[in-house]
């Protein structure tokens, strides 16, 4: 199944862009720190690994996906919270790296998988 640049960027948008949006417009102020942390350390980095899968399927032509969650990310954050902090840079980065050796092991296992069987 080929997955197209605009449904990565429309999902990527979705989860890491509008995620955090709705969070802190809609939950109390108690909730907020809370939710945001079970985003940036548990559903954003999960995301980032499927986001490197689905790049090591073919890296010459979707290897641009793996830079989208730490874009979306770092400018989303930057438009909620109205500052460009170095955390926010920071965890792009992290974001950037975790999709990149993801698509980098599963390019690896995919070559070693066409090596054994051909």
């Amino acid at each position: 199944m080929e997955v197209k640049f605009i449904d990565i960027l429309a999902y990527t948008v979705a989860l890491i862009g509008f995620c955090p949006y709705v969070v802190v417009m809609l939950l109390s102020d108690n909730t907020v720190t809370a939710s945001l942390f079970v985003l940036m350390y548990f559903i954003n980095p999960i995301y980032c690994i499927m986001v490197g899968i689905v790049a090591s399927k073919n890296v010459k032509k979707n290897f641009v996906y793996i830079f989208l969650p730490a874009i979306v990310f770092i400018i989303a954050y930057t438009v909620i919270f109205k500052s460009l902090e170095v955390g926010f840079v920071f965890y792009g980065f992290v974001y950037l790296i975790i999709s990149l050796i993801t698509m980098l092991i599963g390019s690896y296992l995919k070559k070693r998988k066409e090596e054994l069987y051909s």
